[in-house]
């Protein structure tokens, strides 16, 4: 789960952290274990914390997400898929959680489909389309500031409008791409009683076609 994409957007950052607790308390009433994995822009910086039983572990993991609390640094062991497995100890359900606008995504989907080899991976696409459909702007450019990264950039006013198609665009060829890699993907938006109610059944399914 990145702990903050690059859009820095409130809403994104509310939808991942609701994604965690919706699927977080199905485990509390199947007693699984649930734990979290935090990663940076691109997918490096792993923090974790370990699965465990309960209700307050949910709440640490969501904690963890926002906060960086109790989350202790993942060692890399070459790949992703490398470093993930070597964590899951065991055969687990792994939901990775992301609105995917870092350079690159097929590189991570595809490790993410070596990981599906030995273990349940799904992705939670996070539909942030929404947070960049601005209202207008007087004439002129406009800076954006990106503030997990430090960086600025100019746009003009259509290129500001153009924002939102784009993400919509590269978030379809994310969705397309994990689906050619067979992985399931489960897209949310900004309606939270439809998101719980998909994640819900999601999950269900899942368990129901693992057993």
């Amino acid at each position: 789960i990145p702990k903050r994409d690059w859009s820095s957007d409130v809403c994104s950052s509310d939808l991942i952290a609701r994604a965690i607790g919706t699927i977080g308390m199905s485990s509390v009433f199947f007693q699984d274990l649930f734990g979290v994995i935090t990663v940076d822009a691109g997918f490096t910086g792993l923090a974790a914390v370990r699965p465990r039983v309960g209700k307050g572990q949910v709440i640490h993991c969501v904690d963890a997400y926002q906060h960086g609390g109790g989350a202790v640094e993942l060692k890399q062991a070459g790949t992703l898929s490398m470093t993930l497995g070597g964590f899951l100890r065991r055969t687990s359900l792994v939901p990775v959680i992301s609105d995917f606008l870092f350079d690159k995504p097929e590189e991570v989907i595809a490790e993410l489909a070596l990981l599906n080899s030995t273990h349940d991976v799904f992705i939670v696409l996070i539909d942030s389309a929404f947070a960049f459909e601005l209202p207008p702007v007087p004439a002129g450019w406009i800076r954006a500031f990106d503030v997990e990264t430090g960086r600025s950039r100019v746009f003009s006013r259509r290129g500001l409008r153009d924002l939102a198609r784009r993400t919509r665009t590269w978030q379809d060829e994310v969705e397309r791409t994990a689906k050619q890699a067979d992985l399931d993907v489960l897209r949310l938006g900004i309606d939270e009683l439809k998101n719980a109610v998909a994640l819900s059944e999601f999950v269900a399914e899942r368990r129901l076609r693992k057993m």
